[in-house]
């Protein structure tokens, strides 16, 4: 069997999207935990080895016995290389894939493009945010009724080809290069169907008031795997992530970084939560769990402390509050420690203050352009085509539930 080459893919993505209007339902970022401690919100914000069949253009349909004309190309493509890959992805060949199977298969780096995406929207339809241990299987009688509801017209249970699409788009936008530019870039990181923002916002902070500190954090290794290190903490080794993994969990559109730090946390974070639900695939544990913008402590080697807003604590607004906010946001940033600013389903980073106009510009790690419209006491609110949006600091204040700082002293010190 061939393998699709990476270059086919970056002339047929668009070309989907534009003749058959395939629209990629986005999960919303999952809510806050609701037993959260005071001041770290919990945002939420799913035999040999394969070597997948290669298949056409996403703009010409497969010859394949099941393929019907009333699927769009991409409908066609998607499962076309489900069939063409059942049988190997079925590890114990017993004519149902589990999820599991699906997780030991997305750590496969032989499974290249259009399969990997395939198999990626298998396990993004299969996984719920915070409830790892519900799971779900698929046999090739699934496959076949989900051709016969998207030939009917139907829409499936879960956005399976949405999810194809938006893989196979992801792996033709990721470079392999750990750094392309040498440094990271906040506005690079791109949040999909995971509920990771939480680390999205504090590892983006951190890139933008000192993106040296991100690099000093990995080590490239001979075979190509790395070595992520973390102040105070033992090396994590981390292998490169895989076609499959690229397609299914948050990616930065600047390098590999991302994907590596973030695995790098979920194995730590597997060791250190052993009662928690997992999976056979580590970033389950960062994508599909509840976290905080605490984990800026991991990554800085520093404490982090929350300032409180009116909507977490329902304590009356006042000035005092005002002036303490405007001037730690201030000084942290001046001092280049990271910021970020969460409410009940959300996290975000701080990037500037402009004092002489009292103005916080602030970073969504999920959404482009449009407007942050659930922000009350004014205009609407426009964010630029990179999630940047500017808010006053009393706005600030009277719609988040916190902001989190880093500080200056050492963990334990």
């Amino acid at each position: 069997m061939s393998v699709k080459p990476m270059n086919s893919l970056r002339s047929t993505v668009a070309a989907v999207a534009l003749a058959f209007g395939a629209v990629v339902a986005l999960a919303l970022p999952a809510a806050a935990a609701p037993d959260a401690p005071p001041g770290e919100v919990r945002v939420l914000s799913r035999p040999q080895p394969v070597v997948p069949r290669q298949v056409a253009a996403l703009t010409q349909a497969p010859a394949a016995p099941h393929a019907a004309v009333a699927l769009s190309p991409a409908a066609q493509h998607f499962l076309a290389a489900v069939r063409a890959n059942f049988a190997q992805w079925d590890l114990d060949h017993d004519g149902v894939l589990t999820r599991a199977e699906i997780e030991t298969d997305m750590q496969n780096p032989r499974i290249v493009g259009e399969a990997a995406a395939a198999l990626a929207a298998l396990k993004l339809g299969s996984t719920q945010s915070n409830h790892l241990a519900e799971t779900r299987a698929f046999t090739p009688a699934d496959i076949d009724a989900m051709e016969r509801q998207l030939a009917e017209g139907r829409k499936l249970e879960h956005n399976f080809v949405g999810y194809f699409v938006a893989g196979v788009k992801k792996l033709q936008e990721q470079p392999r290069a750990l750094f392309v530019e040498g440094l990271p870039r906040i506005s690079a990181i791109r949040q999909d169907f995971t509920s990771d923002c939480y680390f999205l916002s504090a590892v983006g902070a951190l890139a933008q008031v000192n993106p040296q500190a991100v690099v000093r954090l990995i080590a490239p290794n001979r075979d190509g795997s790395f070595t992520v290190s973390f102040p105070g903490q033992p090396p994590v080794h981390v292998p490169a992530p895989t076609d499959s993994e690229i397609a299914t969990y948050t990616i930065a559109k600047d390098g590999i970084w991302l994907s590596v730090l973030q695995k790098a946390y979920a194995i730590i974070r597997i060791r250190h939560e052993p009662q928690q639900a997992s999976t056979r695939e580590p970033l389950d544990s960062v994508g599909f769990r509840t976290g905080s913008t605490s984990v800026m402590d991991l990554l800085t080697g520093h404490h982090s402390r929350a300032i409180i807003f009116p909507a977490q604590n329902h304590r009356p607004l006042d000035n005092r509050l005002l002036a303490q906010t405007r001037s730690e946001i201030q000084n942290a940033l001046r001092d280049r420690r990271e910021v970020t600013a969460s409410n009940s389903h959300h996290a975000y980073a701080i990037v500037a203050y402009d004092a002489a106009h009292d103005l916080v510009t602030v970073h969504n790690p999920y959404d482009r352009g449009g407007f942050e419209a659930w922000i009350e006491g004014g205009d609407k609110v426009r964010r630029t085509e990179e999630g940047f949006f500017v808010i006053p600091t009393e706005r600030l204040v009277g719609n988040f539930y916190n902001v989190r700082l880093e500080e200056g002293g050492r963990l334990g010190s």
